[in-house]
């Protein structure tokens, strides 16, 4: 009684939900294979949904039947990627071939033949048909177009095209990318069932990773799926024509005639396991996907089996091994890189293949040999030829091998009738059909290396090095005089071919004078916002150098903060000055980088001179942007001093130093010179004002302490305290109205008490300034803003931030704030979207393409176009781009719903192209054509806001993320389970 009454409510479950628990051939639909680390199962129906669009309809290849005779072959299927970046020219060609060879073999056996596009996003449409005329002419007239980014909807297609085809099949998925829909873990479930259900044979062709470098799990998932279905992954096969017959040897194995008997998959090794032969089979098939790999087989009794090698290329090998006896079978494989490998018992009840030889093969062309397969005998074209083995034609090895795979290796490749010949490079050899190195160094009569010297084998070249003591470049030895100490105390030796030159650095040098080498110059502003570009590069100072001028002639013997000297990376002397006596010194340079005042260093020569001056022997730097410093202490007597400063020479240095004024100003009287930037705001006070009123200049603070004041770029006399236009940001506090904002903070000064940390805190001055409302001001002062942001990566200058948001008025004053946002039919909505921290300079905003979904899938088949390739939509007239191309924002107007008429709640989407104006043109074209489409680039991105209401409109909930069912139906749905659940357990 309890089976029945769970019968009856599945019944009732499946009238309730709209689709079934199980089908009727006794199979469930979900798949007892998981993907991913949860151990959910997806019911396999035929419609479900996605996030991609199908083209075409596909009902009638459900029930297709095509017409056979005897014992069924496996129908072929093709999964081909059409988007623009794939060449679909020698999938074409070899496709012609495969399908003659075919016809030609087995004209009374019928195979359904099916073809399936993919594309991005769209997917379809599927083509089946049971004559091979036409499908070769489906796969003729396909044409690469559409796409965009690498990973394409291949596990879509790949679903789609299993669905309908026949139990057997052979599917050839051809693409150049990896799967962008590898984590949907309903459609890899689906795959895994019907491989399983229908024992279905896939081979990938030319996949190729999108993202270099790093783990590619839309790559990774081809060959477990190929591992499943007892297929391979094979890259670089292109243009090889072999894989024609790799895939033909295939399409020749009947239906139901194989075991698959072993699995498996390894990286760079040596790998060895046992398989169990159980059964009388005609044959044993071996097939791997590797690069370059050997494969050995052992009886059962030890000795190494005889195989016949079917096919055997750069990407893989085909073997078999005939009469197989009984019992436990061993192979080894050798692979330099990734290789698979499969197994499979055959068994022929076809007792007339073996006289068929003669009726078969007596019609094979001139450049063709007749061979027998697993089941028959067939016409195959010789090497170095191609087709369908009664016409063969030749084949141009020189054009059909892609890079990396050059028959001549290092070599000129000339083709021949039936082959190629090599035209060797210099360095390299003809050996073997191809190109080796020489190795020149293996004998006197190949190199031109002087007797003295060491020669060095390369892969087609080789060096040639003069030993210690020697001047020279390998090919021409002589003694090096200056390493005999022939120039004397403190001069330097030039060593040149025949000669050598004494010089004295101290009156053989370049002057450097630049006085932002200053340890004391500091550009805040430019650091804090362009640091990956910041500072100068000194990477190619080689030679001799002096220090001179203000900013100092001696380089630092302390490490200075980064930033300062305008170098990202400054570089000091670790160690001490040499004296005149010392002569010419080794010294050590230090970068202060990445936390560490000594994170790498360089080596310096020094010498002190008559006269008070050093010069520096430098060989680069070891960052780009790492600079020399030096020590403003140590400048000559014209030192930059301020009026209220004189220049005097104290302890061995000048500096400035503040000149003694009788009648000195009030606390009350002290004021700072206030700018108000677009960026910042910056208040300086003197400093011998400071000093006159005992007050710290190194103790100098905002309400945020962490905020201090500094030496104000290369001026000794000011210093200067700096907060960046942002509420809360080194204790800023915004106050704002309808048209202007205020940024407001307080200056905290103590005594001068001789401790750089101060005393406590005396005085504090508050100051503000005073902004006009703009687009970029009023979304930073809304309190709840309704917006989306989204990080962008550029080169040299880092991550910046683009943000879109949602204005009330054409000024943009007024940002809409909230989790929502309504709007009547007559209300026209204002969208900004902004490049954070970008410059003017540069940058510009540049919106490619802006839209609406009714869903937050961008994808949606159903989109309202607003702006389509950087031009306004003519579908609606209320339409207005203001600002596009020409800055770091964009902005356009929309009465959204007098466009949108048939959805209640809708999402904006736009793709942002951040353009570089030294190097890219803009500003769109709009004038009767479409615009030019930016060029694709890192600094693409696509951003979305949403959800935005029809206020006049009545919502039912919130709508689906894929569009397939309400939220109504979703929860009726639970529901109902639940309830079944706890009937379930009661008849229990």
């Amino acid at each position: 009684m309890r089976y029945y009454s769970i019968a009856l409510f599945l019944v009732l479950c499946e009238c309730l939900l709209g689709f079934p628990l199980s089908n009727t051939t006794g199979y469930p639909y979900a798949s007892t294979r998981t993907f991913s680390t949860t151990t959910t199962t997806f019911p396999y129906t035929k419609d479900s949904t996605s996030n991609v669009s199908y083209s075409g309809d596909s009902s009638s290849v459900y029930n297709m039947s095509c017409s056979t005779a005897g014992k069924a072959l496996p129908s072929l299927t093709y999964v081909v990627d059409t988007t623009g970046s794939m060449s679909l020219t020698p999938l074409q060609d070899a496709t012609w071939t495969l399908v003659r060879s075919l016809l030609a073999s087995d004209t009374s056996e019928g195979r359904q033949y099916t073809l399936m596009e993919f594309n991005d996003p769209d997917v379809g449409p599927l083509r089946a048909t049971c004559y091979a005329s036409d499908f070769l002419n489906y796969i003729n007239y396909l044409s690469p177009n559409g796409g965009g980014d690498c990973p394409e909807y291949a596990l879509t297609g790949l679903l789609k095209a299993l669905e309908n085809s026949p139990a057997g099949s052979v599917v050839v998925l051809a693409t150049d990318a990896s799967a962008k829909d590898s984590n949907d873990g309903y459609i890899i479930n689906q795959i895994y069932y019907l491989i399983d259900s229908k024992q279905i044979t896939i081979f990938i062709l030319g996949p190729q990773p999108c993202t270099y470098g790093v783990y590619d799990y839309g790559l990774e998932i081809y060959k477990d799926i190929a591992a499943s279905s007892y297929g391979h992954v094979l890259q670089n096969v292109y243009g090889n024509t072999k894989i024609v017959d790799f895939l033909y040897y295939f399409l020749q194995i009947p239906s139901n005639s194989t075991t698959r008997l072993l699995s498996l998959s390894g990286d760079y090794s040596y790998y060895a396991t046992n398989y169990f032969v159980s059964t009388d089979f005609t044959a044993l098939i071996i097939s791997a996907a590797c690069s370059n790999c050997s494969v050995t087989l052992y009886k059962p009794s030890g000795e190494i089996a005889v195989t016949n090698c079917i096919i055997s290329e750069i990407w893989g090998l085909l073997l078999s091994v005939d009469s197989p006896v009984f019992g436990t079978w061993s192979i080894s494989v050798y692979a330099g890189n990734y290789y698979s490998l499969r197994v499979l018992g055959f068994k022929d009840n076809n007792s007339s293949s073996s006289n068929i030889s003669s009726t078969v093969c007596s019609g094979c062309g001139i450049n063709a040999s007749c061979k027998k397969n697993l089941r028959s005998y067939t016409c195959v074209c010789n090497d170095g030829f191609s087709g369908d083995g009664y016409y063969c034609y030749d084949i141009d090895e020189c054009n059909y091998y892609y890079s990396g795979m050059n028959p001549c290796n290092n070599g000129y490749c000339i083709n021949t009738y039936g082959s190629y010949n090599c035209v060797c490079s210099n360095g390299y050899k003809m050996e073997n059909k191809t190109c080796v190195d020489i190795d020149e160094c293996s004998s006197s009569s190949l190199n031109s290396c002087h007797p003295l010297a060491t020669c060095a084998n390369h892969d087609g070249y080789y060096y040639c090095y003069c030993p210690p003591g020697y001047f020279g470049d390998g090919y021409h030895c002589e003694v090096d005089e200056c390493t005999k100490g022939v120039c004397g105390f403190a001069r330097e030796c030039i060593k040149s071919n025949g000669s050598h030159l004494c010089l004295d650095p101290c009156y053989n040098y370049t002057t450097l004078n630049d006085p932002t080498r200053s340890t004391n110059y500091y550009d805040y502003y430019s650091y804090y916002y362009y640091y990956y570009s910041y500072g100068r590069s000194d990477s190619s100072l080689y030679g001799w150098y002096r220090f001179t001028g203000s900013g100092g002639n001696r380089m630092p013997e302390f490490c200075p903060s980064p930033g300062y000297c305008y170098a990202r990376s400054p570089i000091w002397l670790s160690g001490q000055h040499p004296d005149v006596s010392d002569g010419i010194v080794n010294s050590t340079g230090c970068t202060n980088e990445y936390g560490s005042c000594c994170y790498s260093t360089t080596y310096i020569k020094i010498k002190a001179c008559r006269g008070g001056y050093h010069v520096y022997k430098f060989s680069g730097t070891p960052f780009y942007y790492s600079g020399y410093c030096t020590d403003p202490a140590t400048a000559a007597d014209n030192c930059m001093c301020a009026e209220d400063e004189e220049c005097k020479f104290v302890g061995g240095r000048y500096g400035c130093y503040c000149r003694k004024i009788s009648n000195g100003s009030a606390l009350q009287d002290l004021r700072p010179e206030l700018h108000c930037g677009n960026q910042e705001i910056e208040a300086s006070f003197e400093k011998c004002q400071l000093q006159m009123l005992n007050l710290n200049p190194n103790n100098i603070h905002l309400r945020d302490t962490s905020c201090r004041g500094f030496p104000a770029y290369n001026t000794t006399n000011t210093i200067s305290v700096v907060s960046v236009l942002k509420n809360g940001v080194c204790g800023n506090v915004l106050v704002s109205n309808k048209t202007h904002v205020i940024y407001k903070n307080t200056i905290y000064l103590s005594l001068n008490t001789n401790s750089s940390l101060g005393g406590e805190d005396i005085i504090g001055i508050d100051y503000s300034c005073i902004y006009p409302l703009d687009i970029v001001l009023s979304l930073e002062t809304a309190l709840k803003p309704f917006a989306s942001s989204v990080n962008v990566s550029i080169e040299g200058t880092g991550n910046l931030q683009l943000v879109m948001a949602l204005y009330r008025d054409s000024n943009f004053n007024s940002v809409y704030e909230g989790s929502e946002v309504l709007l009547t039919s007559k209300t026209v909505l204002y969208i900004g979207i902004i490049l954070k921290s970008g410059d003017n300079t540069q940058y510009s905003v540049v919106m490619k393409n802006c839209y609406a979904t009714p869903t937050r899938n961008q994808s949606s088949s159903s989109r309202y176009d607003i702006i389509k390739d950087s031009c306004p939509s003519k579908q609606d007239s209320t339409i207005n781009v203001i600002q596009n191309g020409n800055s770091v924002t964009g902005q356009f107007s929309v009465q959204l719903f007098g466009y949108v008429k048939d959805s209640n709640v809708v999402y904006l989407h736009c793709e942002i192209h951040v353009c570089d104006k030294s190097s890219e043109k803009c500003l769109p074209s709009c004038s009767g054509v479409r615009s030019f489409s930016a060029k694709t680039a890192s600094q693409d991105q696509s951003i979305s806001v949403g959800p935005i209401i029809y206020e006049d409109g009545t919502i039912s909930g919130p709508p689906s993320e894929n569009g397939a069912e309400s939220w109504m139906t979703d929860h009726l749905a639970a529901t109902i389970l639940i309830v079944i659940l706890n009937m379930l357990f009661l008849f229990s």
